[in-house]
């Protein structure tokens, strides 16, 4: 790998090591403001889950589509209405019963041919098609069919619940364009498996809703299996093909699904690249770049970059090679949550510019978290790398060009978020604090990979750029104990779902140092004791305290 065509001559040690009062010299861009006006939105915008200005007599968006505009000041209380949880939770119950029941003829049977398939044979009941409850227990062919009869309060809660706790970890759905194409009585079968997928997400992130999640689940997996397997796959891709296909991989790996997760986010990241999603912005590719309309291209970056992060969230976690290549990427960095909602076009950077331009340019937590995980990428890989070295080739020849490269970058990342949220607390952004841990954790593997290479093979000019290296892991360590206690006051379902893969790396450290770094080893032993007492409410609970597990 070509580690110094991505090094900057603006990034010197010199300049990532600023102290916080260097850093406050330069003005940063971001402003801390409230996410809403006061008040209470008008019932149009309600209605249309957009986010209303408040403005009196008539808000912007009624004024702009001609709505008489409304506002009530008392709200009926929101969630199911009476009766309406107890029904569903028989039918439910009845669902188990005939799952359980043993099925000669299953509907997910797989026939001996597919020579003679066809996806036009095959009809699925549209969300909106909601039928009266059925006394007698449905036969096998009504069973898929009446997994879909979802009543209109529930996928109004789940809408909702999605951009209140989902959107923050995957924003990559315009929540207005959403809403205007979901009520549409008749929708593309990619926007039906996208709609079920949100659901299924959104059910897993609910207390009251959980138990619906695996019902969802089945539906949507159904759904996005069917699309892979359709005739038009190659000839027209829908962009909400690819969005239901990594949301589903998002919900299976932090659930127990790990390896059908991983099979189906190869498949996905091959669409990304016959959408050609990451060359958006270059010369070469005008067609998207030159669209009138800037939220449909900002919706497709945002889709290239939450397919790139979860690459290199799946190879950290096991080890595998990346599919998206970093250094063919000419896609700008996703825009500030608020000018994408608003439909307010701003050109960002590409990464290779970002990530290492100095002073604290944070655009937005999406944005820094992506530049974050490469870092982290990079880390692991090096440290791959080194291995091999170490093992075969015996020539350590880049190392000291890739080591420093890491460290000068993730020392100015960390620099950053530090002069930007000098004191996380339980109301930090969860996005950012997600890649605080994600920084920590690579400064740590840094140290992990420098003080496993041999001597013979590192000679002692190129370990005099990092004298200090064991006092800094070690305060990154006590840096993980804080962000610990922090999410021991977070409530469980504003906690990234991956913050189980960090975690896993800093439970390979503990156990390479339990003998050697007794310090090191201590602090992050308390951090696991920290998130074993954790009060988990949906299945992030058990991946995390599955990979705590594997500490000794």
């Amino acid at each position: 790998m070509n580690w110094e065509s991505s090094t900057s001559p603006q990034l010197q040690p010199e300049s990532a090591s600023q102290s916080p009062p260097d850093l406050q010299q330069q003005k940063s861009p971001v402003l801390r403001k409230s996410r809403q006006s006061p008040g209470s939105a008008c019932e149009e915008c309600r209605r249309r889950k957009l986010r209303c200005d408040r403005r009196t007599p008539s808000c912007g968006v009624c004024t702009a589509t001609g709505v008489i505009c409304h506002f009530t000041a008392t709200r009926s209380e929101r969630g199911p209405k009476r009766g309406h949880l107890k029904q569903l939770q028989q039918r439910m119950g009845m669902f188990h019963r005939i799952d359980s029941e043993p099925v000669h003829h299953s509907v997910y049977k797989v026939q001996s041919t597919l020579d003679n398939f066809k996806m036009d044979k095959i009809q699925f009941l549209s969300p909106e098609g909601i039928e009266p409850l059925l006394d007698s227990p449905p036969t096998e062919p009504q069973l898929l069919m009446s997994v879909t009869e979802v009543p209109m309060w529930m996928r109004e809660e789940l809408d909702q619940l999605y951009f209140d706790r989902v959107h923050v970890f995957a924003p990559i759905l315009h929540q207005g364009r959403y809403m205007e194409w979901s009520r549409q009585r008749v929708k593309s079968e990619a926007k039906s498996a996208l709609q079920y997928t949100m659901w299924t997400l959104a059910a897993s992130f609910s207390g009251q809703l959980q138990h619906v999640a695996s019902a969802f689940y089945h539906e949507a997996r159904s759904r996005v299996d069917l699309q892979m397997l359709g005739d038009n796959v190659i000839d027209e891709i829908e962009i909400e093909n690819l969005q239901a296909c990594i949301l589903l991989v998002m919900h299976e790996s932090i659930t127990s699904y790990d390896e059908r997760g991983w099979l189906r986010a190869g498949y996905a990241f091959r669409l990304v690249q016959r959408m050609r999603l990451y060359e958006i912005d270059a010369p070469s590719s005008p067609r998207l770049a030159a669209c009138e309309d800037w939220v449909v291209v900002e919706e497709r970056r945002r889709m290239f970059w939450m397919a790139y992060c979860l690459d290199r969230f799946l190879s950290m976690r096991d080890g595998r090679p990346l599919t998206l290549i970093e250094h063919l990427i000419s896609t700008r960095l996703p825009a500030p949550e608020a000018e994408f909602q608003s439909g307010q076009r701003i050109d960002m950077e590409l990464l290779s510019t970002a990530i290492t331009s100095g002073g604290p340019r944070l655009t937005s937590p999406f944005a820094e978290c992506i530049m974050t995980t490469t870092v982290c990428g990079r880390a692991v890989i090096h440290h791959y790398q080194t291995s091999l070295e170490n093992t075969f080739t015996h020539d350590s020849s880049n190392f000291h060009d890739r080591h420093e490269w890491i460290h000068n970058t993730i020392t100015q990342r960390i620099n950053i978020l530090s002069f930007n949220t000098p004191k996380f607390t339980e109301n930090s952004d969860p996005m950012f604090l997600f890649t605080r841990i994600l920084a920590s954790t690579t400064a740590l593997y840094l140290y992990h990979t420098l003080s496993l290479t041999s001597s013979d093979l590192i000679s002692e000019d190129d370990m005099s750029p990092f004298p200090d290296y064991g006092h800094a892991a070690l305060l990154e360590a006590q840096e993980m104990v804080h962000l610990a206690n922090i999410l021991n006051k977070v409530n469980s379902f504003k906690i990234h779902p991956f913050t189980h893969i960090p975690l896993s790396l800093c439970v390979d450290i503990c156990n390479t140092y339990r003998d050697r770094d007794g310090a090191i080893c201590a602090k992050l032993q308390e951090v696991f004791h920290t998130l074993r007492n954790l009060t988990w409410v949906n299945s992030l609970g058990e991946k995390l305290q599955q990979v705590l597990g594997g500490s000794i």
